[in-house]
């Protein structure tokens, strides 16, 4: 038997030789070895200390034992090692098969042996099996199963692999169908964890849809199907062709390339492409900027391009292997009926005619057809179809006839299964033959945090929101289903940020391309100016609404002087709500509808000329309400009038009755330079609103002081706004989410929302400042600063309001933000009167509406000059946090 000292220098060696193997393959790697090479070299070095560790195992055993067990065991390569395309930081997946019982020498062996492995530095993942355990589990098991369709015998008895590999063969091939039917369904569960859509700006890329797992999953059902998965000897047999083994190798090498690069850049096993990894990826690649296009969206559209290819030929092989229900196959010749001398329809799907491949080859029209007539009918287009479409889509004419145009607005102009049909069009390549700007937009990376989708998969889900609108009950679903022109809308919506592939400001751009693709759809020429002008204003009315003060009439007016009809502005208000839905999960919130509502309302008023029904007569209906709330005493006490009266418009008329009385009662007990602050959670907007009341309060730094409690613990303010009452009382009211309960349909505890309210209270004249909390990811936000093209800012706007001078930030965010912009606020002297808080992109935009402490307007040139320049300090001051 070898001495311990003999195995310890053994591993030792083979530690040295994992690092100086792993060394020369990334040298290998960076010099632009192809990725498979450097994958297969990674899995030749593991090979190799894997023989001398075998070799050192059996030593360390007595002779005869070690003689015996050489021709018991097998050390067998599975999953990715398997395959070898073993990644430089993934865990090395090896099967040890025995033959024979599991005695003393085989658990001695296998102690030793993964042991070793892992102080070499290596991350062992092992089963120790013999062939009819890993058969049985296999058969039991899908993830064990498709890791051990890529095995393959490492050292040890051939016979012992070879009756594995036999068995386990005949075994899949006996439950072929069943076995499609499971990978099909894991992968499924796979892709609903990580991610629906190819076209995630921070994408898995092993588990995202088009990642390495569905090229995995090709082979898996190659392999259940012909018992081969191997796309070099698939295509030897002509089971795919050259054209999907040229798109399936390229990919498949990029993918390989990228995940090398993340690995050993990280020396981690992470998969994430983050935008941290997406921008020194795209740097390390020594992509150059191509137009109005950065390195990193080159880079991350050549990602998306290869993963929708996968993608593509996934479905196609999931399809094609899926056999229809048994039912399908004795309906099918009753049921089905031509729907034309092209088009054939059956239970499940639409397959084309002998005519129709013929049309389909070269008609665009015939293509839209074929589409339009799966979303009328709800039904699949057939795959032999589907791929001869695909394959003929590139050589369509790019000029439309009078019928393409006319199928095309016909199917905008329904949204049954609309958006379905949009993407059908879109992944099949013929939404750009309709639509050119389409092309430069295709996989187009969005490089901020508020995206989480590329341009073109955005604006076909924003059309996708938009339906969805006319099942809501609320006030954005009457006005949507009111539109007498929603294929207009539609469009619009699928073209509102196409300009995003063109230099400049791409509202501006994108109004550009509407009025070129305005005839080119042989719109009027008033529907080519609407389509145009809601465009290049798709962001006017978010910012509006989500960054000013609404329920000011001057502020309502100015922007209702820049709309020219109220079928405008009512399709604005669609678009507006549909293009925030479509941003991301989460993002077009109840709140945000509400507010977007009141100003759709304020401002339809104005365009039509006639009376805001449920706005004019509701200070008066409010002030009935609140009395009504009132005890009798109380309905005859002059204060409770004044303070009523002193109350802010926008208070009034969107804060429950019942809460203006309590507000009223509660100040009522204010003694001097005291407060008092409660809560509600407000359920229809999943919002906390914060209500306070300050003595004197003025001049004393309230709002910053309550603003960073809240901030402090886990509040995220949306607005927010003060008033001067009677009798020398401050009012505050915060409407915010609950950062720390945001999954919970009751966001926060009666008795969290009272602790915060006592610490509201308890931060009135206070001389500590809030401590903020580190909160998990905000790493990732201070990232954000240095990876963005966008620059701090600081906008003043002395013209919106008459009384007040406003004031726009726009910063990347970080702990104690707002809590730094208020404090500075109130050391120049200055009240705020509103607030705002929203984003723009990867910034957080925080609005404030401030006066002078004696409530004038500031003016003169000095004294604005000082104000921008030290918000301007506050925001590029270096975070306490870093």
């Amino acid at each position: 038997m070898a001495s311990s000292i003999r195995l310890r220098n053994t591993v030792l060696v083979a530690r040295e030789q994992v690092q100086t193997g792993l060394e020369e393959v990334r040298r290998l790697h960076d010099s632009g070895l192809a990725s498979v090479q450097v994958c297969a070299r990674i899995s030749s070095v593991i090979d190799q200390v894997l023989l001398k560790l075998f070799e050192a195992s059996l030593d360390s055993m007595p002779e005869d034992q070690g003689k015996k067990l050489r021709e018991r065991v097998a050390l067998v390569a599975v999953g990715g090692y398997g395959r070898r395309q073993q990644a430089p930081c993934s865990d090395v997946d090896l099967m040890i098969l025995y033959a024979g019982a599991q005695d003393d020498a085989v658990r001695q062996f296998t102690q030793r042996l993964t042991q070793d492995l892992f102080d070499t530095g290596l991350k062992p993942g092992h089963s120790l099996r013999t062939v009819a355990e890993a058969v049985r589990l296999a058969r039991s098991d899908t993830v064990i199963c498709t890791s051990l369709i890529e095995s393959r015998l490492v050292i040890g008895s051939l016979p012992l692999f070879e009756e594995f590999r036999r068995t386990f063969q005949q075994m899949v091939e006996r439950r072929g169908t069943a076995f499609c039917r499971e990978f099909i369904m894991a992968r499924k569960e796979e892709r609903h964890k990580f991610g629906e859509t190819v076209y995630l700006l921070e994408p898995n890329i092993k588990r995202t849809p088009g990642g390495l797992r569905d090229i995995h999953l090709l082979r898996w059902l190659w392999f259940a199907k012909s018992g081969e998965s191997d796309p070099n000897r698939l295509l030897q047999k002509g089971v795919i062709s050259n054209f999907d083994h040229r798109r399936l190798m390229s990919a498949q090498s990029y993918l390989l390339h990228v995940r090398n690069e993340m690995h050993f850049g990280s020396n981690s096993g992470s998969d994430v492409l983050t935008r941290t990894e997406q921008k020194r990826i795209a740097e390390k690649f020594q992509i150059r900027d191509k137009g109005a296009m950065l390195p990193v969206e080159l880079f991350m559209s050549d990602y998306f391009r290869h993963t929708s290819h996968v993608s593509f030929l996934t479905t196609r092989m999931c399809d094609l292997v899926s056999p229809p229900p048994v039912m399908s196959w004795v309906l099918e010749p009753m049921l089905s009926k031509a729907l034309s001398a092209e088009f054939r329809m059956g239970t499940r799907e639409i397959s084309a005619t002998q005519l129709g491949t013929t049309k389909l080859a070269k008609n665009l029209e015939d293509a839209i057809k074929l589409v339009d007539l799966a979303r009328l009918y709800d039904k699949r287009i057939a795959q032999e179809t589907w791929y001869h479409v695909y394959r003929s889509a590139p050589a369509y004419s790019m000029e439309l006839t009078p019928l393409a145009v006319r199928r095309f607005r016909e199917m905008l102009d329904s949204p049954l299964l609309l958006v379905e049909a949009l993407r059908r069009m879109h992944e099949l390549g013929i939404l750009e033959k309709v639509l050119p700007d389409f092309t430069a937009a295709r996989c187009l990376l969005q490089f901020n945090r508020y995206h989480k989708y590329t341009v073109d998969e955005h604006c076909i889900r924003s059309v996708g929101e938009a339906t969805k609108l006319g099942e809501r009950s609320d006030h954005a679903g009457h006005v949507y289903r009111k539109l007498t022109r929603k294929w207009l809308l539609h469009l619009v919506l699928l073209l509102h940020d196409l300009g995003k592939a063109l230099p400049g400001d791409h509202s501006e751009t994108g109004a550009e391309i509407a009025r070129r693709i305005g005839p080119r759809l042989n719109l009027t020429d008033e529907e080519t100016a609407l389509a145009a002008r809601l465009v290049q204003k798709h962001l006017w009315m978010t910012h509006a609404a989500l960054w000013h003060d609404t329920s000011n009439a001057d502020y309502v007016r100015q922007f209702a002087s820049k709309i020219e009809t109220p079928e405008e502005l009512d399709m604005l208000y669609a678009l507006s709500c549909a293009d925030l839905a479509a941003v991301g999960p989460g993002v077009l919130n109840q709140w945000k509808v509400n507010v977007l509502g009141e100003l759709h309302r304020r401002a339809r008023a104005l365009l039509t000329d006639t009376p805001d029904v449920e706005q004019l007569p509701r200070r008066k209906a409010a002030r009935h309400a609140v009395w009504s709330q009132l005890k009798q005493q109380e309905q005859h006490d002059h204060w409770y009038e004044e303070m009523f009266r002193g109350l802010p418009e926008s208070f009034v008329t969107t804060v429950a009755p019942e809460t203006i009385a309590q507000a009223l009662r509660s100040f009522a007990t204010l003694e001097e330079r005291q407060g008092i602050a409660f809560a509600n959670y407000i359920a229809e907007s999943k919002t906390v609103e914060f209500i306070a009341g300050v003595s004197q309060g003025v001049g004393r730094g309230i709002f910053s002081a309550m603003a960073g409690v809240l901030r402090s613990q886990g509040m995220s303010i949306l607005a927010a706004e003060t008033a001067a009452l009677h009798d020398d009382i401050l009012l505050l009211r915060f409407q915010a989410t609950d950062t720390d309960h945001k999954d919970s349909k009751e966001p926060s505890a009666p008795e969290r929302l009272e602790k915060l309210c006592k610490a509201m209270v308890k931060a009135i004249d206070s001389d500590e400042p809030p401590k903020f909390r580190r909160i998990w990811g905000q790493d990732a936000h201070n990232d954000a600063e240095e990876l963005s093209t966008l620059k701090s800012e600081v906008r003043l706007n002395t013209d919106i309001s008459e009384d007040s001078l406003i004031i726009e930030v726009f910063a990347f965010d970080r702990i104690g933000l707002l809590y730094e912009l208020a404090r500075a606020v109130h050391e120049m002297n200055l009240s705020i009167r509103f607030a705002k808080i929203g984003t723009h992109l990867d910034q957080v935009v925080d609005v404030f509406y401030v006066t002078e402490r004696n409530g004038s307007k500031p003016a003169g040139h000095d004294r604005l000059h000082g104000i921008y320049l030290r918000m301007m300090e506050v925001i590029e001051a270096a975070p306490a946090s870093k």
